[in-house]
């Protein structure tokens, strides 16, 4: 059972009663959660114009774009480092909590759905904007719960508990890694334009292609490299 397990509870009954369940609606999160262009894809585009504005600050900003990369990566590590020791079912495949949702909903979601790792990743790129743009943060951070966090929660994947949880981590590790400074090294590389630095640029668009199709790619890998392992 997932911390909380009644306030989740509670908190799910009452998103329910505000937007029932219904083919259309249920439909529509969906799409949400499967149509990365108009959902994911946002936060890659606001990525790559952050990085790709050529003023005095330039260096500046993209040095604070790699922290929020190597926050986001710190953080999975982490709670891949812990799901051993918390793990939980998604509410789809919990038989405490199957009667808030339609059948055709029972046995999705994975079997350790916390953190929720979606929420972790462009809650951090939005947050990480903070001190380019206040209120493009505040946009933003406002539609990963929109369309993001609770289209996953309403579909059986998640728990409230599990994007709270995401949020916090995604916080504290792009407000700790702020507080750093990176390489000189790594700093003149990342502003560096001649001789061309084709592996930046090789970098810069794989991190922006998986930031946009939410790291399909990256998971497709993983889980045929576990399969080989496996077999």
């Amino acid at each position: 059972m997932p911390w909380f397990a009644g306030w989740n509870y509670r908190l799910l009954q009452v998103l329910f009663h505000i937007v029932p369940h219904s083919a259309t609606i249920d439909s529509f999160f969906e799409f949400l959660v499967s149509n990365h262009l108009v959902s994911t894809w946002i936060f890659a585009a606001c990525f790559y114009w952050f990085w790709a504005q050529d003023d005095e600050e330039r260096s500046w900003r993209r040095q604070r774009l790699v922290q929020v990369v190597i926050a986001i990566a710190v953080t999975v590590v982490f709670t891949l480092l812990i799901r051993p020791w918390i793990r939980w079912p998604a509410p789809g495949r919990n038989p405490s909590f199957r009667d808030l949702y339609p059948p055709y909903f029972w046995n999705e979601g994975t079997l350790n759905s916390f953190p929720s790792h979606a929420t972790l990743v462009y809650f951090s790129v939005a947050v990480g904007f903070w001190s380019f743009n206040r209120r493009l943060t505040a946009a933003l951070t406002l539609l990963v719960l929109a369309l993001v966090s609770v289209p996953r929660i309403y579909l059986g994947g998640h728990y409230p508990i599990d994007v709270i949880a995401s949020i916090l981590l995604g916080v504290a590790a792009v407000a700790l890694l702020a507080r750093s400074r990176l390489p000189n090294i790594f700093a003149e590389w990342l502003e560096r334009t001649r001789p061309s630095p084709a592996l930046r640029e090789f970098l810069l668009l794989i991190w922006i292609f998986e930031l946009g199709e939410g790291f399909q790619g990256s998971m497709s890998i993983l889980t045929s490299i576990r399969h080989l392992l496996r077999h």
